[in-house]
């Protein structure tokens, strides 16, 4: 049977609102594309925001950027929007504050919250912000854990599943993507990330989330992939041969393709190599040509045409 794709991201902004309705439009934005919230501006400046909605068959995604200002959801809230699910928020930029019935804590950049959509809390955000947000109906969260969603902070610097979360979220709002892999791998991390349950797609996700942030380390290895998802090397080897590549293969791969992208950089060659963890310029050169048919000095000429030079 045909999959259900989404009709493609859509985008709202409070600019294109006049001054007086713009938190009026907001608020009704996110209570029919996300969650229904009561925002409060600061200052005397009207009210600005833009996002970027992506409505999957199962899950909500959005990226999120707007002026100072803070937001609270509360019984009335609650009663009038009912989420029906955890909500997931991810700070790109901006520190967040954030109220609940347990506490009180800071978010800054490269970490996230998880909140139970059903229960009353309040972010404020001093300096403006810009996050990423995946909200998760309960239904697809009976399949993945048991129990109820206490709030919870996660820090994507330092986990390997929640960075990959983070980059699902945010190449699927980039567009042109897998829609029912997402799906499947978005809800296996988030199983992961709330201690349920996690998919051998997940897993793998995850690994190379690890991969794409340690590329420049030459001691990159399958025992320090393994080590950061949590299972053993003889596991890794069987998720990444699943995939149609050894370990070796997707860290090779993965170094490839991002130098060539570095190439259109206005750095030396030398500095695309060490940056991406070859041993040396003329390993890079010698794989590149395996990988590509063509030398990376060639093709820094067509990325580059007017700048490239000898020493390049």
């Amino acid at each position: 049977m045909a999959s259900v794709h989404p009709p493609g991201l859509t985008r709202f902004r409070t600019h294109d609102l006049p001054g007086s309705r713009r938190l009026a439009g907001w608020e009704e934005h996110n209570a029919r594309a996300l969650v229904g919230l009561r925002a409060q501006p600061f200052g005397d400046r009207p009210f600005d925001g833009t996002e970027v909605n992506l409505t999957l068959p199962r899950l909500q995604l959005a990226r999120v950027t707007g002026s100072p200002h803070a937001v609270e959801r509360d019984v009335r809230q609650i009663a009038t929007h009912p989420a029906d699910g955890v909500i997931v928020y991810f700070a790109l930029a901006g520190d967040a504050r954030f109220h609940h019935r347990g506490g009180s804590g800071l978010i800054v950049p490269g970490q996230g919250l998880v909140l139970d959509g059903d229960q009353p809390f309040q972010r404020s955000f001093d300096g403006g912000l810009t996050e990423l947000v995946l909200k998760a109906p309960r239904a697809v969260l009976r399949e993945i854990r048991r129990g109820p969603v206490k709030p919870r902070v996660f820090d994507a610097r330092d986990d390997a599943h929640a960075r990959a979360l983070v980059s699902t979220l945010s190449n699927a709002l980039r567009g042109g993507t897998d829609w029912d892999g997402l799906e499947d791998v978005a809800t296996g991390l988030l199983g992961r990330l709330l201690g349920g349950e996690c998919s051998a797609a997940a897993d793998l996700a995850a690994a190379h989330a690890f991969i794409t942030a340690h590329l420049s380390e030459q001691d990159l290895s399958a025992s320090r992939i393994a080590a950061a998802i949590g299972y053993s090397e003889r596991h890794l080897s069987r998720l990444f041969s699943k995939s149609g590549q050894s370990v070796p293969q997707a860290i090779l791969t993965a170094r490839l393709d991002a130098a060539r992208r570095m190439l259109a950089e206005p750095v030396t060659l030398a500095e695309v190599a060490a940056r991406n963890g070859f041993v040396s310029q003329a390993h890079f050169s010698r794989t590149y040509r395996a990988r590509f048919g063509t030398t990376p000095r060639q093709d820094r000429r067509e990325f580059l045409p007017f700048s490239a030079t000898s020493g390049r």
